[in-house]
């Protein structure tokens, strides 16, 4: 299993190498830095993390209830130079309070803390992916595709999946039944060799798609094409990959 990811919200850049010093080698991973609170959220979300260091000058009135909701999903720590607002993190169930200029060792604390406290999440889930590989069977139409979802883990045949869209070490699953998209740490080209065996073929740089998913193709002005898909997903099969076109109507 990959590391936590963890994400900071902060207005001073420095505050950065002070975290970056403390995870060096442990379970944790920096993943994003915003100064911007609505940022701050959508990459948490989009990266599953699992802890979030925010600035309390970043938090408006209204901006309470959202981090109140994220907290169900991600340990967040609130940091402020005003001891008073270490009754909001605890209003709003957030995991820790530190007060600015934060020392050395009550930071220390505070990973100690989350360490343990996910230490157990992390044993649990390489336990499962390994005997999952363990049994898994050599035929792949038998073969199930193992997922880390928002801290859970989710197992999905590629009947259920209609396209995936990448960004960077993350795929997005769209599945067929429209439900919500599932956010995982894989690049795009190794899910590509995952589902090529079950008739995914690549139309773009950023997508991969099941054959049996399309309802129509048709050309652009460009020389591009649009791909839709049954449940109506609008997708464009790049001149890149116009090669790959024989394949999709064959």
């Amino acid at each position: 299993m990959d590391r936590f990811n963890l994400v900071i919200g902060h207005n001073d850049p420095a505050f950065k190498d002070i975290i970056s010093k403390q995870i060096d080698n442990s379970l944790f991973a920096l993943s994003n830095v915003e100064s911007c609170f609505t940022k701050l959220i959508k990459a948490c979300k989009e990266t599953s993390a699992k802890v979030l260091f925010i600035q309390h000058e970043l938090i408006k009135e209204n901006d309470w209830i959202t981090l109140q909701s994220l907290a169900s999903s991600t340990e967040i720590v609130l940091l402020s130079n005003n001891r008073i607002d270490a009754a909001k993190a605890f209003e709003f169930d957030l995991f820790d309070f530190i007060l600015e200029p934060i020392a050395s060792s009550r930071l220390g604390k505070t990973f100690d803390k989350l360490s343990r406290l996910l230490s157990p999440e992390k044993k649990q889930f390489d336990l499962v992916s390994s005997l999952m590989q363990k049994l898994t069977p050599n035929k792949p139409d038998d073969r199930q595709i193992v997922l880390k979802d928002a801290g859970r883990i989710k197992f999905l045949t590629p009947d259920e999946i209609s396209w995936v869209g990448g960004a960077g070490n993350y795929v997005e699953l769209h599945l067929s039944e429209n439900e919500r998209t599932i956010l995982h740490r894989q690049t795009l080209s190794s899910m590509e060799q995952q589902l090529l065996p079950y008739g995914f073929i690549r139309i773009h740089r950023s997508a991969i798609i099941k054959k049996q998913a399309i309802r129509e193709i048709r050309p652009t002005d460009n020389g591009d094409y649009i791909v839709t898909l049954k449940n109506g997903a609008n997708l464009n099969l790049s001149r890149r990959y116009k090669q790959n076109m024989h394949e999709l109507i064959c």
